[in-house]
């Protein structure tokens, strides 16, 4: 065997099992509209957040999904349904993947905290990571908590080397990516997640790579 022949056969990297997430934020909600803060499940979409589902559905058709993911929350496995019809799969749900909990400030504002709650709001703001709101989580404590998940979710052979459609909230697209790319707890609110978009990202015991983040699909096939 020849020198040349010898590199050839070289790998510049080992093979790894490539977990990949598409994750998929619910669609539109009034309460999204308000600006409220809310992690009630019983929220529903709006027919704004219907036609978000069924843009979703299309655009997800061109992937070879295997698995068909959803929060508990009603906006989430109502943005997962029309996927599940168009891609002909079963949806699975999954406890622990709750929007982020903010106890006693739930269906307000931060304006309407910041005007009737100013000793509260100010004593939050100072700093709003570790802080949690009366009764609730703190964002620190919130990504902890999706981080512990998504090392179960990728540890389980059932998922493990597969294409995932993870339908849920803003919060838990947010630590997911954030850990894929190394991110300071900190730097949380940088990242916007519109509500009908959706992010990728691979995952491998060794490597996290984020090919696209909140693509929002407008009603037609789009190509990746």
């Amino acid at each position: 065997m020849t020198k040349d022949q010898t590199q050839k056969k070289e790998e510049l990297h080992p093979p790894e099992t490539v977990t990949t997430l598409y994750l998929i934020r619910h669609g539109h909600t009034q309460a999204t509209q308000d600006g409220l803060l809310y992690c009630d499940r019983s929220t529903p979409l709006t027919d704004k957040g219907f036609q978000q589902a069924k843009n979703l559905a299309l655009h997800m058709s061109q992937y070879k999904i295997d698995h068909l993911v959803t929060g508990t929350a009603l906006r989430a496995i109502s943005t997962a349904e029309p996927i599940a019809q168009e891609l002909g799969m079963k949806m699975q749900t999954l406890e622990g993947l709750d929007e982020w909990q903010v106890g006693q400030w739930e269906g307000r504002t931060y304006l309407d905290i910041k005007k009737n709650e100013p000793e509260i709001y100010k004593a939050w703001c100072a700093d709003p990571i570790s802080n949690a709101p009366p009764g609730g989580e703190s964002v620190a404590q919130m990504m902890q908590r999706i981080k512990d998940r998504l090392a179960l979710l990728l540890a389980d052979n059932t998922f493990a080397g597969c294409k995932i459609a993870l339908v849920t909230h803003s919060g838990i697209i947010r630590t997911i990516l954030m850990q894929a790319l190394n991110m300071q707890t900190a730097d949380f609110w940088r990242l916007s997640i519109p509500t009908g978009s959706i992010s990728r990202v691979d995952f491998s015991a060794n490597f996290a790579s984020v090919h696209f983040i909140s693509l929002v699909p407008e009603g037609r096939l789009l190509k990746s």
